[in-house]
């Protein structure tokens, strides 16, 4: 099982990383740390949507690891 970062600390990287990204294509946006309460909490939904599709994708890698961990081998023609 991956253990997964909280909601919080996950917004504020994701949303730094994204802020250079976008200052190094000449945009700019406004920092975390200034944000307001209700930009940190859509950047925090944002982060919980993230955490939800990792969490969606793991399982389905499991459940294809299992599924072919399970599979009998081909026949291959002699």
């Amino acid at each position: 099982m991956t253990t997964m970062p909280s909601p919080l600390p996950l917004a504020r990287h994701y949303y730094e990383i994204r802020r250079e990204v976008l200052a190094a294509c000449g945009t700019q946006i406004t920092p975390w740390y200034r944000l307001t309460a209700d930009e940190r909490a859509v950047a925090v939904t944002e982060a919980e949507i993230v955490l939800e599709a990792v969490r969606r994708a793991n399982e389905e890698h499991a459940a294809l690891l299992d599924v072919a961990a399970h599979k009998p081998a081909v026949d291959t023609p002699v």
